[in-house]
């Protein structure tokens, strides 16, 4: 098999990357993912493997984890295994569809700092406007 690492490095660059695994996925797994994602060539990688590692939830019940820094996410969708979508259709599509929004856990580390920043910012104006 020939690995495609160094096109996801360049991507990663260029544009937002979404990884995800099912958590019992014995060929494309959690432990194979971490492994090669940390010999990643990409100057955000240190700060990507120190960034938490968030619970995600669908409907109120646990779905899965999920790790990000600014373009790379990564996804562990709990109860799946290689075909994830067939076993877990319903977190499959919502993990989709935030990560592609960034909702909810798939909100980029910088698009939640902003967020935050705003909100201080907004309190700070009305601390002077008293």
């Amino acid at each position: 098999m020939k690995s495609v690492k160094y096109m996801v490095e360049d991507l990663v660059r260029k544009s937002r990357v979404l990884l995800y695994q099912g958590q019992y996925d014995l060929r494309d797994g959690v432990v194979q993912t971490e492994a090669w994602v940390k010999t990643m060539k990409w100057e955000g990688i240190e700060q990507f493997l120190n960034a938490e590692r968030k619970i995600w939830k669908v409907n109120g019940e646990l779905a899965g984890y999920v790790q990000n820094w600014k373009s790379l996410t990564n996804a562990v969708v709990l109860g799946a295994g290689h075909l994830l979508p067939t076993d877990q259709a319903v977190n499959s599509q919502v993990m989709i569809e935030d990560w592609v929004l960034e909702r909810g856990s798939f909100k980029s580390v910088v698009q939640q700092e902003k967020v935050s920043g705003s909100s201080k910012l907004a309190v700070e104006l009305s601390k002077i406007n008293r």
